[in-house]
């Protein structure tokens, strides 16, 4: 029995230049983001290694792989979007025709558009903010906060970029 994202992804729809284009730039982000879940864990098991085997609890653990995290999901957002592996309502839609289907998708994008280009603004006034100021972490690491703050900003940047592409599938390639 295959789920629905594994039928989807077995079918392979046509997608503009742009988006191929664009598609580098989002699996650079994954591969990224797939690079730091290999660091969290690393960091995950020397913390443990060092407070049950030998009895020295680690500090810096949690603020550093708090901050990954961030960092793994807002680069790895395009890529997933590109995927067609982002939550998503079918309920409704699943009963209309194409033409219907289509104008969804289109809105989607533009709902993702307008959502993370939010999300660019307040990082960039943030990262400018943490950068002029010299804020630090107020944990352990004493980390300066732009440079966390700034994967936000990374990853809401090709975010927009692969939603950019897909309309641009979508009015060219796609159309019903």
């Amino acid at each position: 029995m295959k789920l629905d994202h594994e039928n989807e992804a077995s079918e392979t729809l046509p997608v503009s230049g742009v988006e191929r284009a664009v598609r580098l730039v989002t699996l650079s982000g994954a591969g990224l983001a797939a690079l730091l879940v290999l660091i969290v864990f690393g960091v995950v098991s020397y913390s443990v290694f060092m407070r049950y085997v030998l009895g020295t609890p680690v500090t810096f653990s949690d603020e550093l792989n708090g901050f990954i995290v961030v960092a793994m999901v807002a680069l790895g957002a395009g890529e997933v979007l590109l995927r067609g592996e982002h939550f998503g309502v079918d309920l409704l839609t699943e009963r209309t025709g194409p033409r219907t289907q289509w104008l969804v998708e289109v809105w989607g994008m533009i709902s993702v558009i307008l959502v993370a280009a939010a999300v660019l603004y307040s990082a960039v006034l943030m990262v400018r903010f943490s950068y002029d100021f010299g804020i630090y972490s107020e944990g352990y690491l004493g980390v300066r906060m732009w440079i966390p703050q700034g994967f936000l900003l990374i990853g809401m940047v090709i975010l927009i970029l692969a939603a950019l592409a897909r309309i641009v599938t979508l009015l060219t390639v796609r159309r019903p």
